[in-house]
């Protein structure tokens, strides 16, 4: 074949290939434009150099042979109109455990009394009014060393969405707790000028969005903040098994649904990935910390200044939430068991102790 021609085919060859790549890349920036115009949310970056962490990069992918844990903050905050700055009503630590093929919940205790950079010792609900998500993800690396990089945060008025997104949610509910959630359900209602949407009746009841939250934000019935973390873990553990029995087809409308509702420094593509997670034969655990058996002294609290604060042994809640996170294990097991001996034998309730609950 003469050199000319050679020379031809050669530079034809390379505009074939000029335009493929051309194409791909069109295709790319059209995929991350539908995205991010389709799936809208508050993106928030965080500075890794300003989260306490002491360890390297961790990435969020969907690969079958990674068998990573990944830890991202959840916060639950009761956002005012007009007001900047505002407390983590509810603290949750979200466990990606690709080693077990589990997704785990750790919910903290707002008032647990703990060292914040810069402001001393304080109610950890304090680290979000006192520097926002970068700040409250900070103070939890700082005190249990999770090495989390990511956060979401979800005002309760957007948590009602998500509820509705999922089809409302099935809670057992006591005519105590129906009473006070149907207070709660008021003061929403004049607040954010909705219809009042009351609870009907006690006993198994499907909640819609604004119930569910009203449910949740129970704080004075049972005992008080752990009874109120537990229904927390209900609702969301309700979202999950929910989520999980979707049609996969269904995740974009979720997505689409879900994704306004909340700020996070996750991107699209870790988004996307954690959502393919959820296509694994994943099972639910949940647990509190600390647990009635970190807290130091006879009731657990401590009083500076005039204020009531959960007195933790730090040391030992980060033990307990190791083991639950990283060693898949659960750290009261053994105490559970004989805790819920009878003297005489008989198998009796532990309630307040027993705080880990599965769903397979």
């Amino acid at each position: 074949m003469p050199a000319k021609k050679r020379k031809r085919r050669l530079k034809v060859k390379n505009i074939v290939l000029a335009l493929l790549l051309l194409c791909v890349l069109v295709g790319v920036t059209w995929a991350v434009v539908y995205f991010v115009q389709v799936f809208q949310y508050n993106y928030k970056e965080l500075n890794p150099d300003n989260l306490g962490l002491t360890s390297g990069e961790e990435t969020l992918t969907d690969d079958q042979n990674d068998h990573s844990i990944t830890n991202i903050a959840l916060f639950g905050v009761d956002e005012r109109e007009g007001e900047t700055a505002f407390r983590s009503d509810a603290i949750m630590v979200l466990t990606v455990d690709k080693q077990h093929n589990k997704i785990k919940l750790s919910t903290v205790m707002r008032d647990s009394y703990v060292p914040i950079d810069g402001h001393g010792k304080d109610k950890i609900a304090h680290a979000y009014f006192y520097g926002g998500p970068e700040l409250a993800v900070k103070t939890l690396n700082q005190n249990f060393d999770l090495n989390i990089r990511e956060y979401a945060t979800v005002n309760f008025n957007q948590m009602a969405q998500i509820v509705d997104a999922v089809g409302g949610v099935d809670i057992e509910l006591s005519e105590e707790e129906r009473k006070n959630a149907n207070h709660s359900i008021w003061e929403q209602s004049q607040v954010a000028g909705l219809p009042e949407d009351y609870i009907e009746s006690s006993g198994l009841q499907t909640l819609n969005g604004t119930q569910a939250v009203a449910y949740a934000r129970i704080r004075y019935v049972g005992n008080a903040d752990f009874q109120r973390t537990n229904r927390q873990r209900e609702v969301l553990r309700q979202i999950f098994e929910k989520v999980k029995k979707m049609n996969p087809l269904d995740y974009p409308g979720f997505a689409k649904k879900l994704l306004p509702c909340i700020e996070t420094s996750l991107n699209i593509g870790e988004i996307m990935d954690l959502g393919g997670i959820m296509l694994r034969d994943v099972t639910f655990e949940e647990m509190r910390f600390p647990d009635s058996r970190d807290l130091i002294g006879a009731d657990g609290t401590i009083r500076v200044n005039g204020t009531d604060y959960l007195n933790l042994d730090i040391e030992l809640t980060k033990e307990h939430m190791h083991q639950f996170i990283f060693d898949d294990q659960d750290p009261f097991a053994e105490r559970n068991q004989s805790s819920s001996l009878a003297s005489d034998g008989s198998q009796q309730d532990s309630s307040n102790d027993q705080n880990t609950q599965m769903a397979g």
